[in-house]
């Protein structure tokens, strides 16, 4: 075990959810089993009342784990000056492998669904009888899994990580000429993909930020519903084709470019070691944006009902806003850089 700040508070913050984590989801599943749908939930038992605890508790957790995903690179970092060999964070992803890989899986897995739960808990609690407390509870249910599987997760990684043996340089993995990131575009594009991956990141870009202010215009109010649903359609398929694209513009374009290494293709390089400063605000914004159109899906899933209509629709609007300013506040960064290096 690697014993550092950045250990500990990932162990603090592993433990605290894994604690009440575990009473989260015996409280919320013992609320479930008692809520019958369709009767007010304040006119249940004193024990079904609790549930406002258990929701705030719940808002609280989650809110604090949502955290942990970002700082579990920053404590990546911290380790690549005691592994030996590694020079950037993917050196010290060759120890323990399958566990590294778990841990970046489920951490924006985990992070989407809380990002979710709490948005249909706002609206929830927006209307005095809580129609989707049942909602609620079960949804709450499959986050606690999650959230228990992600911090069981970073406690056995913590306790394990030993660096007893060297690990090779990431230019062995994302510079070879036959590397994933390289071979799927050239596979689609041909020889010269690079360039038509470089325009489809802007075409893919453009086109979704596009689809996504649609929503934020006066007109959107006069559509018809089957515009309506063609347009929410589309922004959920542009904005699952463009995960890829973006992925690999970055490794085969964009990343090379900014850190001014045109053979070197390392995202984990490109965020941690130091050659482009705003690099994690970039990648973040574009996640935030993109999870932020799967959030607007799950409203639509979850909170769409008669009585929480309205305050579903005035969150859907904050949450597209928030789509179109991530994204393209991502694009426009990329460009800048690209202007001026």
């Amino acid at each position: 075990m690697i014993v550092n700040i950045y250990t500990l508070i990932m162990l603090f913050v592993a433990f605290l959810s894994l604690f009440l984590g575990g009473y989260l989801f015996y409280a919320a599943l013992k609320m479930f089993l008692c809520c019958e749908p369709g009767i007010p939930f304040e006119t249940k038992s004193k024990f079904e009342q609790k549930g406002y605890l258990v929701f705030l508790l719940a808002c609280v957790i989650l809110s604090v784990r949502m955290l942990a995903w970002p700082w579990f690179y920053f404590m990546l970092q911290s380790f690549v000056s005691e592994v030996p060999g590694a020079m950037c964070m993917f050196g010290v992803t060759r120890i323990l492998p399958s566990t590294v890989t778990f841990l970046q899986i489920i951490k924006p897995i985990s992070f989407f669904m809380m990002g979710g739960w709490l948005l249909c808990y706002y609206v929830d609690k927006s209307i005095p009888t809580t129609p989707l407390a049942r909602k609620n509870l079960f949804f709450l249910l499959i986050v606690c899994s999650v959230l228990l599987a992600d911090s069981i997760a970073d406690i056995s990684y913590v306790f394990r990580m030993k660096p007893l043996m060297s690990v090779s340089c990431c230019a062995t993995f994302f510079d070879v000429p036959l590397r994933p990131s390289a071979m799927i575009p050239q596979a689609i594009f041909g020889r010269h993909f690079q360039k038509s991956l470089f325009v489809a990141y802007y075409l893919v870009n453009i086109i979704l930020i596009v689809l996504l202010f649609v929503p934020l215009s006066k007109k959107w109010l006069s559509l018809a519903s089957l515009p309506k649903k063609i347009i929410l359609s589309s922004q959920a398929v542009i904005g699952i084709i463009n995960i890829p694209v973006v992925i690999y513009a970055f490794i085969e374009n964009i990343i090379p470019r900014l850190m001014q290494l045109p053979y070197h293709h390392c995202i984990y390089c490109f965020m941690g070691n130091g050659m482009v400063p705003d690099a994690p605000v970039i990648l973040g914004l574009y996640v935030i944006g993109t999870f932020a159109i799967g959030w607007m899906g799950i409203l639509r899933l979850f909170c769409m009902t008669t009585e929480t209509h309205d305050v579903a629709e005035r969150l859907f609007v904050k949450i597209n806003g928030l789509s179109v300013f991530c994204l393209f506040a991502s694009v426009m960064m990329v460009t800048i850089h690209l202007l001026f290096t």
